[in-house]
């Protein structure tokens, strides 16, 4: 079975956030006054966003069932965003640090067209697509919701900053911004409200995914960062909104403190799940989705010293900078580790290609990795529950039986065999 194959089957949509998560380092350090290295990781967003962004466009082609059912899914769906924060992100730093303002232009314009189709699409999705009775709210909300919020504040950012060279139309991309600024802030408050609901009457329990939960921030960052880079904008050139100005100066600061609200409780839910999870420290694309929440408060933590000359913030965006940077090294170095050791090495036959299995698992504490699969097939249990079952061998030779849940979306461990 072909690499390439399996590979693009396991992209995840998520993987754009390591494409975020690169460009805030670059934002950050040109922010920061370190113009020598900040082309250096840009170049490296770059060549991430081609890479994920080929593939994806292979596994549109090749998986379309599949990307059309994680469309419909209302737990993936929001994801799709991260494809237009990406865009929007790459066409800022080729604006603020290559000074390539056509290009900064046309990346705006890819990015709306993005933000429209994916807007009404996913949202469609959410209002009119058939309810299932078996999904509960709690797996299906999550703070990966949030990364409509950003991919919204994203493309209104993006266009403050083309606003800031524009010629003419300047009034009206003002007003599309200022628009989209508002959407966002509208749809980070909604979500807020569900996400809290969640949290106070819904368990967490070891298995619940942590990461996407740290949007909460980043868009609350975001959604700062946009409002100060659209009251500077505003106060320099003019215009209808100079009346707004102090109305964007409090919302900004609001939606700052939102962030900083929101900080203490998931380092407190993260370090409960390390405490009570025997996974382990297991890699996930997650690890990326922090690092740019991170990056963007930090951004967001600068923007706030300009915007009410508080230099005292300035040391706490440095901690949120230097704690980006780090994770960040540690993202870069687990994600190489895990693609080296990654599943798409093992071999397999032609059907494992349908559900990708996992490259290892861990059983009373001890990790196994799995190293050829020897048998599949479909069973459908009592319930009605249709499985994938695998039959493989281990690193240590041992045969064990492994499941999929093709309605959980969920694996199994089963039994050793004999």
């Amino acid at each position: 079975m072909s690499v390439l194959k399996i590979a693009t089957y396991s992209l995840d949509t998520r993987w754009f956030s390591a494409v975020m998560a690169t460009v805030m380092i670059a934002f950050i350090s040109q922010l920061y006054g370190y113009e020598v290295i900040a082309p250096y990781f840009f170049i490296a967003s770059l060549a991430i966003f081609l890479s994920v962004a080929v593939f994806k466009i292979i596994q549109t082609v090749l998986f379309y069932k599949d990307v059309l059912n994680e469309l419909l899914n209302p737990e993936k769906t929001l994801y799709f965003f991260t494809i237009v924060g990406a865009v929007n992100f790459a066409g800022i730093c080729f604006s603020r640090i290559f000074h390539l303002y056509t290009t900064a232009n046309i990346f705006w314009y890819v990015a709306i067209g993005l933000w429209l189709g994916i807007s009404l699409s996913t949202f469609s999705i959410l209002f009119l697509n058939r309810k299932s009775e078996d999904r509960k709210i709690e797996d299906v909300l999550h703070g990966g919701w949030f990364f409509a919020t950003v991919g919204t504040q994203a493309t209104a950012l993006l266009g403050v900053i083309v606003a800031e060279r524009a010629i003419s139309h300047v009034i009206f991309i003002q007003v599309f911004s200022f628009a989209l600024w508002s959407v966002g802030a509208s749809l980070y408050l909604i979500f807020m409200a569900l996400i809290i609901l969640r949290c106070m009457f819904y368990r967490f329990d070891s298995t619940t995914v942590l990461s996407p939960y740290w949007m909460n921030i980043g868009a609350a960052a975001v959604t700062a960062i946009t409002g100060t880079i659209l009251h500077q904008h505003i106060q320099a050139v003019g215009g209808p909104f100079a009346d707004f100005l102090p109305f964007l100066k409090g919302i900004s600061l609001l939606f700052w403190s939102f962030g900083l609200w929101w900080m203490p409780f998931l380092i407190i839910l993260a370090m409960r799940k390390l405490a009570y999870s025997d996974e382990g420290l297991a890699f996930t694309v997650g690890y990326w989705e922090i690092v740019f929440a991170l990056g963007l408060y930090a951004g967001s933590t600068i923007h706030m010293v300009g915007l009410f000359e508080g230099y005292y913030l300035v040391v706490i965006s440095m901690c949120f900078s230097i704690a980006c940077i780090t994770l960040w090294c540690f993202s870069s170095i687990f994600s190489i580790v895990h693609l080296v050791r990654s599943s798409i090495w093992v071999p397999v036959n032609d059907l494992t290609i349908n559900y990708v299995i996992p490259y290892r698992f861990k059983l009373h504490g001890r990790l196994f990795q799995v190293k050829e699969v020897v048998n599949e097939w479909l069973d459908q249990t009592i319930q009605g529950v249709l499985k994938k079952r695998y039959c493989v061998i281990t690193n240590n030779n041992l045969t064990c039986l492994i499941s999929y849940d093709m309605l959980t979306k969920k694996w199994y461990f089963d039994q050793v065999k004999d």
